[in-house]
């Protein structure tokens, strides 16, 4: 099986961060329309920031002009994605916001539920932006690629996801411990409980 590793932290050689921890990525600010144009580092626009939602509920994107900034404002639907100033990823999914923690075959997404926000739905919801701790504890999401359908990251659904094209590391869920979560981070190497698991399927 192939496998190919990309750590949020600089698609070309990303490196992983924890979600509560400080993120400095060297992928470019800005809306990016599709997963394809991230993997290449290509924003259309490139921009010095970017946000979502606006009172309108779109997504705005800071760009440069001379000696001003113009707002330009997309609708989210048309998007894959933004990077804000501070390097942070945002899949915009379904109605959704999901930042993005991983970037791999098996990528990595948390969110948090904020009832009063644009864009909120059962599934994901928008981010509270810059501040987990007002709402809740971050939840964890998968999907297979950058473009896959976004899941919760729990055993059953990685299980429906994996059972055909790695019975191996559906094997390696099997074996998990109740005291063991999926979204453990090892601080030693920056990875998540379950991407271990994931790169040790792949390699048997």
């Amino acid at each position: 099986m192939r496998v190919a590793f990309f750590w949020i932290g600089a698609i070309v050689g990303l490196g992983l961060a924890a979600p509560a921890a400080a993120q400095i990525f060297n992928i470019p600010p800005g809306a990016y329309r599709t997963a394809a144009a991230y993997h290449r580092r290509q924003p259309r626009p490139a921009g010095v920031d970017a946000f979502y939602p606006d009172k309108r509920g779109d997504v705005v994107v800071v760009v440069p002009k001379g000696n001003t900034r113009e707002k330009v404002r997309f609708a989210p639907d048309s998007l894959w994605g933004y990077v804000t100033s501070k390097g942070r990823t945002r899949r915009l999914y379904h109605g959704g916001e999901y930042q993005l923690e991983a970037a791999d075959t098996l990528s990595i997404y948390t969110s948090i539920s904020d009832p009063g926000s644009v864009g909120g739905n059962s599934l994901g919801g928008t981010l509270a932006p810059g501040n987990y701790g007002r709402y809740a504890a971050p939840q964890y999401y998968f999907s297979r690629g950058l473009t896959g359908l976004i899941f919760p990251l729990t055993p059953h659904y990685l299980r429906e996801a994996y059972a055909t094209s790695n019975p191996a590391f559906v094997e390696r869920l099997g074996k998990l411990r109740f005291d063991q979560s999926l979204s453990d981070l090892d601080r030693k190497t920056g990875l998540f409980r379950v991407s271990t698991l994931y790169r040790e399927a792949a390699s048997h």
